[in-house]
């Protein structure tokens, strides 16, 4: 009984595409060499393969590998994720002091006033825009005697000539000192009056 000739090339493309799968899958093993013969380090939480099991993983650092390879055919990467992937960055406040000489200058309402323990140092968060539209100008403090009432002052500066400014809030944090100290007294916003 003879074979046909398309089952003979059939058997016989079989075997190159075996010889073929089995030679890609030693080229990608990380224990034989890694791709093109670079080792690759897998992904954090990915099996030996690398592969995530459909998850974004962050890739383990370089520094977290003694033996990562380096030359000029190591991919070159930013360094390491300090936060977790889709993690936004902690938007800690834009430290601003006063700038006299703003224009248009109009009292603005703050958030907190948070008095440290030496009774006169006293931190101001609030939000605002962005700079040159939205400048500090001045801080005013009057003192009662059941209260202490602090205003902040903000306007544009006008060195900055004709720009136009995104509308975006800005956290932002001034830090006074009392001339005394609060001695028990409340904080009131003189924007809020």
């Amino acid at each position: 009984m003879r074979t046909p000739l398309r089952a003979t090339v059939a058997g016989g493309l079989a075997v190159i595409a075996i010889a073929v799968a089995a030679t890609v899958s030693l080229a990608d093993d990380p224990s034989g060499g890694g791709q093109n013969g670079r080792s690759v380090p897998p992904f954090a939480g990915s099996d030996s393969t690398g592969s995530g099991g459909g998850l974004i993983a962050e890739p383990i650092c370089a520094e977290d590998e003694p033996d990562a390879a380096t030359g000029p055919d190591t991919p070159v990467s930013s360094g390491c994720l300090d936060t977790p992937i889709g993690t936004p960055p902690d938007p800690g406040p834009q430290i601003v002091e006063p700038t006299p000489g703003m224009v248009d200058v109009y009292p603005r309402i703050f958030d907190t006033a948070t008095v440290a323990d030496d009774d006169r140092t006293v931190t101001i968060d609030f939000v605002s825009g962005v700079e040159p539209c939205y400048v500090l100008d001045r801080v005013d403090v009057a003192y009662g005697g059941n209260s202490v009432t602090i205003t902040l002052f903000e306007g544009h500066d006008p060195t900055a000539g004709d720009v136009a400014c995104i509308e975006i809030g800005v956290f932002k944090r001034v830090i006074i000192t009392l001339d005394e100290p609060l001695a028990g007294r409340t904080i009131v916003d003189g924007a809020a009056e």
